[in-house]
């Protein structure tokens, strides 16, 4: 059926309209604002459904974070765990945050870096229980501290290297 068709009051369908609540009635009242790229990107993520709001309380957990140092990544679990609990987490956006915020001990995991890693696809699902997704995690980052060791790497570059040499050998990911 298309609209131009329909009988009925169009305007009841805005009041199922429920699309990223906060972010939308916030960017909806924008007009007085300049954009800026800080708000592109917003707008961007809206758009693409992968905008996430992190609340203070795990903000401040992801800042705990910068104090840790190399080989500490194990005392991050409840912090990970944490994360991996906010919608629109999962272990690579949640490895992302805590790299940015420390790349000393963190390291993005994703389907490009844990193929180039391990040889085989990434094991991990939306729905793998949070507790097989920190031991995976755990044991990437041993793995990573283990190869820059033995290839003389730096650690803090090790997600970008994995990235390109992944994509240059193994080709394109499957679906």
């Amino acid at each position: 059926m298309k609209t131009i068709d329909f009988h009925g009051d169009l305007n009841e369908f805005l009041s199922a309209y429920n699309y990223q609540p906060e972010l939308t009635k916030r960017l909806d009242d924008l007009q007085a604002f300049e954009f800026s790229q800080a708000l592109i990107n917003e707008i961007v993520l809206w758009k693409l459904n992968r905008y996430v709001s992190i609340d203070k309380e795990n903000l401040q957990k992801i800042e705990g974070m910068k104090h840790l140092r190399a080989g500490d990544h194990r005392q991050s679990k409840i912090v990970i765990e944490s994360l991996l609990n906010i919608h629109g987490v999962d272990l690579p956006m949640a490895s992302t945050l805590l790299r940015f915020r420390n790349p000393e001990v963190f390291q993005i995991i994703d389907r490009h870096a844990y193929r180039a890693i391990y040889g085989r696809n990434y094991p991990l699902y939306q729905a793998t229980p949070i507790n097989r997704k920190v031991s995976v995690y755990f044991d990437y980052i041993d793995e990573l501290i283990s190869l820059c060791k033995s290839k003389k790497l730096p650690f803090q570059s090790i997600d970008r290297i994995l990235y390109i040499f992944d994509k240059h050998n193994n080709g394109r990911l499957k679906s």
